[in-house]
């Protein structure tokens, strides 16, 4: 096999930059090497959240442009479904399988979440008994998006796409341009959030990693900033 610098290169994808996705997991990358995650671990970390955005989010906004573009044509109605039904699976494994792989190489055990309600209760009790600085408000944000979205996208993508339990008709939602671009955001906002939150257990004392506010920490570039304890 050959070494990643001698790989040629190839034009993967017309997404930029000026996708907020992008800007953000990219951010999340540079917030990597702030952290206590090293050597070895690092660079596996960083692999993988390349691997979110390349084999994930990447591939489910390019379903999501296809279904912008679908609304003013004519297309045969399986065709027409199709699109969503991709989108789903897609986003489904962007957040589920390669950002629990992402927390896997840093450190975390985060598989709880995506497990019926007595198991994902059990798991949170337990992640905050192993890591007793999780932020305060980490039961709430997960519990918040199991309630808005990720339950329902679970039972679409898991429940009726991979086994067909029920039928199109039980989801109704899931085939509506403007909801899909809504949890699109909703789902790749959630995959930022978590790995800053879990990068957050592994920083150096007395430093943090927080969202910027204008009026408190002044004008910056990112969403994310660093605040040091004294400085």
């Amino acid at each position: 096999m050959s070494h990643p610098k001698d790989w040629k290169p190839v034009h993967f994808a017309n997404v930029g930059t000026d996708e907020a996705f992008i800007r953000q997991m990219l951010e999340v990358v540079e917030l990597l090497k702030g952290t206590m995650i090293g050597g070895q671990q690092r660079e596996e970390a960083t692999g993988a959240m390349g691997t979110i955005m390349t084999d994930g989010l990447i591939p489910t906004f390019l379903e999501l442009r296809s279904i912008r573009e679908s609304q003013t044509k004519t297309l045969p109605l399986v065709e027409k479904l199709q699109l969503y039904e991709d989108f789903a699976r897609k986003l489904w494994k962007s957040y589920k399988d390669l950002t629990q792989r992402t927390a896997k190489v840093m450190g975390f055990e985060i598989g709880f979440l995506y497990q019926e309600d007595k198991a994902f209760e059990e798991g949170l009790t337990k992640f905050r008994a192993d890591w007793p600085t999780l932020q305060p408000g980490f039961e709430k944000f997960v519990r918040d998006n199991r309630s808005e979205w990720q339950t329902e996208l679970r039972a679409f993508r898991n429940g009726f796409l991979e086994h067909q339990e029920g039928d199109r008709t039980n989801f109704p939602k899931f085939y509506d341009a403007t909801f899909v671009e809504k949890l699109f955001d909703s789902v790749w906002g959630t995959i930022v959030d978590l790995l800053v939150i879990l990068m957050s257990l592994k920083l150096p004392p007395r430093v943090h990693i927080v969202v910027n506010d204008e009026k408190i920490h002044g004008p910056w570039p990112n969403r994310f900033r660093w605040v040091v304890e004294g400085l």
